[in-house]
């Protein structure tokens, strides 16, 4: 049961780390004029998502 726990914090890890690259890339391609209008929301939406499902899964340790 601990090794699940640990293979779900880690998971979790990866979700965050996925998210804030997200984020980051999506700042940057913003900034540099890269991303049109319609393409900053949906990118903005998956890094949330990533970053909050990354952190309820490191948070919770069985």
């Amino acid at each position: 049961m601990r090794k699940y726990g640990i293979m779900k914090a880690e998971i979790g890890e990866l979700l965050l780390i996925l998210g804030a690259g997200l984020f980051v890339a999506g700042a940057i391609g913003f900034i540099a004029g890269y991303l049109s209008q319609e393409q900053i929301p949906a990118i903005a939406v998956f890094a949330l998502i990533f970053i909050g499902a990354g952190a309820s899964k490191k948070r919770r340790r069985i």
